[in-house]
């Protein structure tokens, strides 16, 4: 018995089946591969965007420099190696 008193009518056995054979709306984007082309997609962008190697950057030096050379001298003495004396 419902709400409003009357009593609702038992579904035949033809409409039971029918309902268990509808095939049901699939309201996902894209049929439910709406995450892995997601994933695709921001995976291109960071192929795009983001740079695997940093960009060469070329140094020039000036033509007109002159360059300073100093020469220093050090001298330490080194010892000549001993040897040991043997006789025959």
């Amino acid at each position: 018995m419902t709400m409003n008193g009357s009593t609702p009518h038992a579904p035949a056995a033809a409409d039971a089946i029918t309902a268990l054979r509808k095939k049901p709306n699939n309201f996902h984007l894209a049929g439910g591969f709406g995450p892995a082309l997601v994933g695709i997609v921001l995976f291109v962008l960071m192929l795009i965007l983001a740079p695997s190697v940093a960009p060469e950057r070329d140094v020039e030096r000036p033509v007109s420099s002159s360059t300073t050379t100093t020469v220093v001298t050090t001298t330490s003495a080194v010892p000549a190696p001993t040897t040991p004396a043997t006789a025959p």
